[in-house]
């Protein structure tokens, strides 16, 4: 693949993992009793939240794996396309995991914890980018990560009207299918990083 496709791919990647759509009905409750202004700089927070969250990984992740924790690459990419595979497969089975803020939270903690992470920026989303990272490249990876996010910031401000529109059925049929290519790119992972250890191994 030549740099736009690879770009393309990983944005892809990245905005499925991270799957807003599947979320809008969380957001909606979360930010139900703000008004126009809290809520819109809720939606700031958690983006910004988010995006700091994937970045520090996207620069960092690898040589937290190399120097920190001695991990290999195969390794990392067999664990994590597990990982990623579970976070996918429940999404598809059972959703997301209600993560609630305590009852009149301040709009900044509601937009940190749980809007920015783990909804937006939760453990498949750094550990999907780390693996893309790995295969990828750094810059065109955390490009692709600010893009998914530009992306998703105009999408929370329009939840309302996506949820009226297509309703909580279609929203849940739209999960559903991003966290298909999900699971089907974990599974890469997982053949991809055995491949290489077997591989490894093979050579003199």
């Amino acid at each position: 693949m030549n740099s736009v496709n690879h770009f393309l791919h990983d944005w892809l990647v990245l905005f499925s993992m991270v799957n807003a759509v599947g979320n809008l009905p969380v957001f909606a409750d979360l930010t139900s009793e703000m008004d126009a202004q809290q809520r819109s700089r809720a939606f700031r927070t958690a983006i910004l939240t988010a995006a700091m969250v994937v970045l520090t990984f996207a620069f960092f992740g690898s040589w937290m794996l190399k120097v920190a924790f001695e991990v290999d690459t195969e390794a990392f990419k067999i664990a994590g396309g597990i990982l990623v595979f579970i976070v996918a497969a429940r999404g598809m089975l059972v959703g997301h995991p209600r993560v609630g803020a305590a009852p009149h939270a301040p709009t900044e903690n509601v937009a940190v914890f749980p809007m920015g992470f783990p909804f937006l920026a939760g453990p498949g989303t750094i550990v999907t980018t780390i693996l893309l990272l790995q295969s990828e490249g750094t810059w065109l990876t955390a490009l692709a990560a600010v893009l998914v996010y530009a992306a998703i910031l105009p999408l929370l401000y329009l939840s309302p009207l996506l949820h009226l529109a297509i309703g909580r059925v279609g929203v849940l049929v739209v999960a559903r299918i991003l966290y298909i290519f999900v699971a089907s790119k974990a599974v890469a992972f997982v053949l991809s990083g055995l491949a290489a250890y077997f591989g490894n191994r093979g050579s003199p």
